[in-house]
């Protein structure tokens, strides 16, 4: 800590004003001292120059009233070794000089003094100066520490700031910026010609263009890329630019923020990648594998080529746990992904879809046989190798199952659910042997129609059901909120998990009918909520047809008029997916929602493909933890690191977190301790039918 900041802290802890008088003349000291002490200051004093540095050292004075003659050291020596000890000029000094001593007011200025007060001292003023300077002071002090306030927070936020005078071609940047990106820059001319070097060369063209169309078309810009720092590494960097014109429309300067968001990339990253590999053996789960077939199966159609899944499941897994210990098992399953690798290539993909199933998906299969080889070589080697774990040799078998692209089916996740009633038909004959998928397998496509016709009467008959889940306050534990989830009572299966009805109402397009219907049902009923004084927010799922729809935007001021229903009790809530699919056309969309006066949410946060540069543009007001990211939290020593992350990063675009799925009190006091706002799951209450919701308020 600097002598000024001492000199700040002390002067900001003192309640009454202290002044330092330093003058030879004792006469003159107490004339000073009587002034001051009836304007309710407090007084030190010094009879020379040397006591006065020695008591300003000491007592850190909020002013000091210096003699510029005095013997053993003048008034210039001790202002001028006062100001070596406060370099920033934070304590005013004011000199007192003869009346028609012009070079000592000179020379008092050029060793740091504030102002000066000739002699003989005019009483009457004399107040209105120290007043005046004490004044100046505090407002100096005031306007310091906003800036030590503004530079922790960038500093915090490694956030920083340039500008770019585009006549001179000058850019500035701050050294404390440059230090924080970690670049080094000598020289005194810096124009944006020394700046482009520092962006990574894959980034280059696209930064280039987009500071050239602010210079030349007034364009401002947002940009996410690399720069280089001068120690060879890459950091991540978000800039925003604004752009200010004169008089004649032409671009003057371009202005702008940079944001060191290394750091959010890397948890960014780090997201994605739990998201979409499995933590044990850290291959593509099946939400990865999903998107890497459609994928697939999209080349495939217009190549003609077949793509084949296999579905593999490892024979009496469970005698390996039960015999050998879960930690045996899981040493297993390991070993068995590295095994796999050995019959695939480039371009395949090996993945673990649940427990002890994998799948392996064959890209551009030119003909059956290449598979049933891989399918030999596997059985072949597995005849042959043995795992060894905890001393004991383990030799497998499998239960393989095979699905073709387009024989089978042409849709992504159809084709997986073929392969895998191929594998359990595999299975049921004794393991230890593969099928081909045949439509004699499976009847779900006529049982998929006749769900799509009970649901249509199911629709028509106002036969669905509203469930509301509570999400509380983390501190309080009370409902402040609730999630409106839909249900299908069927007469005949019982209840029907939103599972199972949601994508087929996606496929069929009666989730346009659904979504209004749900819509209007939770608005409805929270405007009766709020009536009766229970005053809660209300979270409402959009489908991705139902955010595409035109007519959203008219809808909901309507049903809010009609219901009675304030906007900001509506929480509208989208999937990454969703806002993904056309992220331009997503942000605009939010936009016009959030001028509604509704709330935004982005729900199952951390399972789809989100960016950062993009999440920054959404205008979201609440971000959830999808419950995957909650459920392991404590367990066999899961630190929930990725719930944790995703909280700092909300907190960091000042969005509340709501995490769903809280089913344990230890998934609440981690998620308490660490920021999250609020909470819903089954700790708190599974969701409730509207009459029983109530019935829980009223407690």
């Amino acid at each position: 800590m600097t002598d000024t900041t001492h000199i700040e802290l002390a002067m900001a802890e003192r309640e009454t004003p202290l002044i330092l008088v330093v003058d030879d003349d004792v006469v003159i000291r107490r004339m000073l001292k009587k002034a001051l002490q009836n304007q309710a200051y407090d007084v030190v004093e010094a009879p020379n120059g040397s006591e006065g540095v020695e008591l300003f050292r000491k007592l850190r004075p909020d002013m000091v009233l210096l003699d510029v003659l005095m013997p053993m050291m003048d008034g210039f020596e001790a202002c001028d070794a006062m100001r070596k000890m406060d370099p920033e000029r934070t304590v005013p000094i004011i000199m007192l000089t003869g009346l028609d001593d012009v070079t000592s007011v000179e020379r008092s200025f050029d060793v740091g003094a504030t102002d000066f007060i000739t002699k003989p001292v005019n009483w009457s003023l004399f107040s209105q100066r120290v007043r005046y300077s004490l004044r100046t002071r505090d407002m100096d002090f005031a306007l310091r520490k906003n800036q030590l306030r503004i530079r922790h927070a960038l500093q915090v936020a490694r956030l920083g700031y340039w500008d770019w005078d585009v006549r001179s071609d000058y850019f500035y940047l701050p050294p404390g910026v440059l230090e924080m990106l970690g670049v080094n820059i000598s020289g005194e001319k810096f124009g944006f010609a020394e700046l482009l070097p520092l962006v990574a060369e894959e980034d280059r063209d696209r930064v280039q263009q987009a500071f050239m169309q602010a210079r030349d078309q007034g364009q401002r810009f947002e940009l996410r890329h690399r720069i280089v720092t001068s120690s060879h590494t890459e950091r991540y960097v978000y800039q925003q630019a604004e752009v200010v014109v004169d008089d004649e429309g032409r671009t003057r300067y371009v202005m702008g923020t940079i944001q060191d968001i290394t750091a959010m990339k890397r948890a960014e990253d780090m997201i994605l990648h739990q998201a979409f590999h499995d933590q044990l053996t850290d291959l593509p789960n099946q939400a990865l594998l999903s998107d890497r077939l459609a994928h697939a199966l999209k080349v495939a159609e217009q190549s003609g080529h077949k793509v084949a899944i296999l579905v593999i499941d490892i024979d009496r897994f469970q005698l390996v746990n039960e015999s050998l210990g879960h930690d045996a098992g899981s040493m297993l399953l390991v070993l068995f992904a590295e095994f796999l690798h050995r019959f695939v290539q480039d371009g395949d993909t090996i993945s673990r879809i649940s427990g002890n199933e994998f799948a392996i998906m064959l890209e551009s299969l030119p003909d059956i046989a290449q598979l049933h080889d891989m399918i030999r070589n596997i059985r072949q080697a597995l005849h042959e190798k043995a795992f060894e774990l905890l001393g004991e040799k383990i030799y497998l078998s499998v239960s393989m199952g095979v699905a073709l692209f387009p024989d089978d089916s042409v849709d992504a996740e159809q084709l997986i659910k073929c392969a895998n009633a191929a594998m359990r038909k595999a299975k049921a004959q004794g393991g230890n042997q593969e099928y081909f998928y045949t439509t004699d397998m499976n009847r779900r496509v006529h049982d998929r129609l006749r769900m799509e016709n009970d649901l249509r009467i199911a629709l028509d008959n106002n036969a669905l059901e509203l469930h509301y889940q509570p999400q509380v306050d983390t501190a309080t534990r009370k409902i402040i909120g609730m999630e409106a989830l839909v249900r299908w009572q069927h007469p005949e299966y019982g209840l029907i998990p939103p599972i199972r009805f949601i994508p087929l109402a996606e496929e069929t397009g009666l989730i346009r009918q659904l979504g209004s219907w749900v819509l209007e049902e939770a608005i409805r009923q929270t405007g009766l909520w709020a009536a009766k004084g229970y005053v809660l927010r209300v979270g409402i799922n959009l489908s991705a047809r139902q955010f595409a729809q035109d007519d959203l935007l008219n809808q909901v001021p309507a049903l809010l008029q009609a219901h009675g229903l304030n906007a900001k009790f509506v929480d509208l809530e989208i999937t990454e997916t969703i806002a993904m699919q056309d992220a331009d056309n997503s942000i605009r969309k939010l936009h016009q929602l959030k001028e509604l006066g509704v709330n935004l949410s982005m729900d199952d946060f951390g399972t789809g493909y989100s960016s950062l540069s993009y999440l920054h543009q959404f205008p979201l007001d609440v971000l959830k933890i999808d419950r995957s990211f909650v459920k392991d939290i404590g367990r066999d020593g899961n630190n929930g690191a990725i719930a944790k992350a995703v909280i700092a990063m909300a907190h960091s675009m000042g969005l509340e977190v709501i995490a769903e799925g809280v089913e344990t009190e230890m998934q609440y006091a981690f998620l308490n301790k660490h920021g999250c706002q609020m909470i819903q799951g089954y700790l708190i209450s599974r969701p409730l039918l509207a009459e029983q919701f109530e019935e829980l308020l009223k407690k």
